[in-house]
């Protein structure tokens, strides 16, 4: 696989977005590169991960979960499966499944880990973009909350009095 091509995808997730073109292509420099051939699991719910899987090129299916309320469902070229585990100790929650055979790469922990070593703009980079997205699924709850709230009232005041 092309170090262009890695980083050009890197490029459009959204933990990534904005870093330089060589910050990318250190990163994609470092990826392990993987196949998966039809049927084979991507990731699979229950395993420990140790890195996230970008797909670069194929189709892959995320597959139902009834426990979880998930249906089957297309995973577009060029997502990431499993980004907490690229950064910390995960167990992945879901299982994915190669569609004809999917060209990947894996970040591992590892990887990721030193790169940020040899790079503190980008360990700055993953930090702020994070704690962006953490205060945006704040802001979101608080508004759900809210809503139930208000949703309980007026349940309250149409109901008959007892």
């Amino acid at each position: 696989m092309a170090l262009d091509l890695i980083a050009a995808r890197l490029s459009r997730l959204e933990l990534f977005r904005g870093l330089s073109s060589d910050q990318l292509r250190h990163v994609a420099r470092d990826a392990e590169r993987m196949v998966f051939r039809d049927g084979q699991k991507i990731i699979a719910s229950g395993e420990q991960g140790d890195g996230a899987v970008i797909v670069i090129s194929g189709r892959a299916m995320l597959m139902p979960d009834s426990e979880l309320g998930i249906e089957a469902a297309d995973v577009e070229t060029g997502s990431m499966l499993g980004e907490a585990a690229m950064l910390a100790d995960h167990t992945f929650r879901l299982t994915v499944c190669a569609v004809g055979d999917v060209r990947a790469v894996k970040l591992t922990r590892q990887t990721m880990h030193a790169c940020m070593l040899d790079d503190p703009d980008l360990a700055q980079h993953l930090h702020a973009r994070l704690a962006n997205r953490l205060q945006r699924m704040a802001v979101e709850l608080r508004l759900i909350d809210e809503r139930l709230a208000i949703a309980g009232q007026l349940e309250l005041m149409e109901s008959p009095a007892a």
